[in-house]
């Protein structure tokens, strides 16, 4: 039956797998992609332990997060790394980025801006290794006070000792 369907002049069709392999390419290159953008934000820190830490999440908000880590092997060096960049960041590089972020605009995102004053409304998340000088801290409190960046949320572990 088959040979009389050829000999009648009746093609077999076929499909075509070339598209659907290329789509399935493009899927798997834009998780890789997502992937490693979405892993850049966290830096490897031993946050510090709290007794007084709650269990309360961040919130859906996209808030902008500066962490405080080592930098390289050396024990005493920190520095500033945000945007998920793994180059520490200078103290003007800083207080640029700093002041950006406090004027940023976007209520969708839990950012409402600068008030009329001209104080910043917008959250910064500080996540510092437990190993950091506290002068590293406080340089960055000082930046953040100089362009009117007063909320910020401390990220920590909470103590897992029982009383």
């Amino acid at each position: 039956m088959r040979n009389e369907r050829r000999s009648r002049g009746e093609e077999e069709s076929t499909l075509d797998l070339t598209p659907m392999i290329d789509v399935t390419f493009q899927l798997i290159i834009f998780f890789l992609v997502v992937s490693h953008i979405t892993s850049q934000e966290t830096v490897d820190l031993r946050l510090p332990d709290s007794l007084t830490a709650g269990d309360t999440p961040l919130g859906p908000e996209r808030l902008f997060t500066v962490h405080i880590a080592q930098v390289g092997a050396s024990e005493a060096s920190f520095g500033w790394f945000c945007y998920g960049d793994s180059r520490p960041r200078s103290s003007d590089e800083m207080r640029a980025i700093l002041a950006r972020e406090a004027a940023v605009t976007a209520p969708a995102e839990g950012k409402p801006g600068l008030d009329p004053d001209g104080i910043s409304e917008n959250v910064v998340v500080v996540r510092c290794d437990a190993r950091c000088p506290a002068s590293e801290f406080g340089k960055l409190i000082e930046l953040m006070a100089a362009v009117r960046l007063y909320k910020v949320k401390i990220a920590v572990l909470k103590d897992q000792r029982t009383n």
